[in-house]
């Protein structure tokens, strides 16, 4: 029943609401927002992947290491996996440090480098006396102590993972 009357409440409608608001397409402030999330991945990624390959000589050092470890149990490859121990440690010091600096070092001078490398002293005297024996004797090292090398490695493995490596760019070193 519609009355004549056009303001009669009888004649009143539901409010008919308008659509969602859709997403697409976007302002053009939410581009440039995801222009610069992409923009700070790619930079993350680049950083990663820099920090990745230049930490490539400790990953590869650390394998040694543990091959060598592996080998000191054998008693047949004992003599020879101790003595690459001080030649594992000058050639990841070399990797990264000038030679002009690295190459001279022996004997004290060498392991106060390598303890410097490192927050607190590393290498106990014992252990230095140890790789300064592993270096330079020639008679049969199966009478080290397995105790005593095993601590040996893992001050080794402990210098490869946490020493502070030389800035490159700052010394001039060419890779």
């Amino acid at each position: 029943m519609n009355s004549p009357d056009p303001a009669s409440l009888q004649n009143l409608n539901d409010i008919v609401l308008p659509g969602a608001v859709g997403w697409w397409p976007l302002a053009s402030g939410w581009y440039y927002l995801i222009g610069l999330l992409l923009l700070g991945l790619a930079w993350l990624i680049y950083k990663l992947v820099k920090d990745w390959n230049r930490n490539r000589y400790r990953r590869v050092a650390l394998t040694q290491l543990q091959l060598l470890a592996n080998d000191t149990r054998d008693a047949e490859k004992r003599d020879a996996s101790l003595r690459q121990l001080p030649v594992l440690l000058k050639r990841t010091a070399l990797s990264v440090y000038p030679r002009s600096r690295l190459a001279s070092l022996t004997g004290k001078s060498w392991y106060d480098f390598l303890n410097s490398k490192v927050n607190a002293a590393l290498f106990t005297e014992s252990q230095l006396t140890l790789l300064e024996k592993i270096s330079y004797s020639v008679g049969d090292l199966k009478k080290v102590d397995e105790k005593v090398a095993d601590e040996l490695f893992g001050a080794c493995r402990h210098w490869l993972k946490h020493h502070e490596p030389a800035d490159r760019h700052k010394q001039g070193v060419e890779t």
